[in-house]
């Protein structure tokens, strides 16, 4: 005897019982998905986690190195024998007196004769310049402060561009802060104290440098900060509550300078050491410097 066909819904609620999942069958598929998903994770968690190191690694590269740039730049334009550096256990001061002009100077003509070095016997005080000066250079000489004439860095007032200086001021190898200018060749020192001021020594190749500030980098608490001040005080004197950061991160650093001598210049060595996150990178840079005055 045969069987009545199916009505159409008969035959759909059939066709959904052939195809569908079973519990056994969901639980296994989400078994095999999660292995799968825990063997992937592993496999590619180490070089996620690698690329993150490299990144931050990278990162602190670019921070030391910007801040070490900034500093060779600043040191390769300092007046010869002005750069020092003063330590503590808790702090690193590297400063010196920046020289953005400089050019040779001819003997200046006082009373009818020439004097080498240069002497003022009034403001304002016109020196005679050999080498003309660049248009670049002609428009920064109204942010100059000083002059210095043979500095040889020596012990005793007057022989170095920090103080103790000359308490007279009448001379030095450094001028009193004074307003410059520059027309016809001619160099002008106007000031106060510009009368009456001598150098204290010639410089055998007539070599001039025009100072506008002081630079300083300190280093403490973390951080390198930059400051530039334009009066001259002794070490450790200035104040750095209001200077911009320049780096973060620092975990150490030291700054050193050995002056030189006859034989070789002067060096200045400087280390970083830069962490964050669980990164540390250590850069150093070694910076000559010409103290021939």
């Amino acid at each position: 005897m045969s069987r009545p066909p199916l009505s159409t819904h008969a035959r759909r609620m059939s066709s959904y019982r052939h195809a569908a999942f079973t519990l056994v069958e969901l639980v296994i598929v989400i078994a095999i998905a999660g292995t799968i998903a825990v063997m992937v994770g592993a496999v590619m968690s180490r070089p996620l986690q690698g690329f993150a190191d490299l990144s931050r690694r990278a990162e602190l590269v670019d921070l030391a190195s910007g801040a070490l740039n900034r500093m060779v730049r600043d040191i390769r334009m300092a007046v010869p024998n002005s750069v020092r550096v003063t330590s503590t256990t808790s702090t690193e001061q590297l400063e010196l007196l920046r020289s953005p002009v400089s050019g040779r100077y001819r003997a200046n003509l006082n009373d009818d004769a020439r004097s080498d070095p240069p002497v003022c016997n009034a403001s304002p005080c016109a020196i005679q310049v050999l080498s003309p000066l660049s248009e670049q250079e002609s428009n920064q000489i109204a942010g100059m402060n000083w002059m210095v004439i043979y500095n040889i860095g020596g012990v005793g007032a007057g022989n170095d561009i920090w103080p103790p200086l000359d308490m007279d001021n009448t001379s030095s190898v450094i001028t009193p802060k004074a307003t410059f200018g520059y027309a016809g060749g001619d160099l002008t020192l106007t000031g106060a104290a510009i009368a009456g001021f001598g150098f204290r020594y010639a410089s055998p190749q007539r070599r001039f440098y025009l100072a506008d500030a002081v630079v300083g980098y300190r280093c403490a608490n973390g951080r390198i900060v930059r400051e530039e001040f334009t009066t001259l005080s002794a070490a450790a004197a200035y104040d750095y509550s209001d200077a911009a950061l320049l780096v973060d991160s620092v975990r150490s650093c030291t700054f050193r300078y050995q002056p030189g001598n006859a034989r070789r210049g002067g060096l200045v060595t400087i280390e970083l050491v830069l962490e964050q996150a669980g990164e540390r990178i250590s850069l150093l840079q070694q910076v000559h410097v010409d103290n021939a005055p």
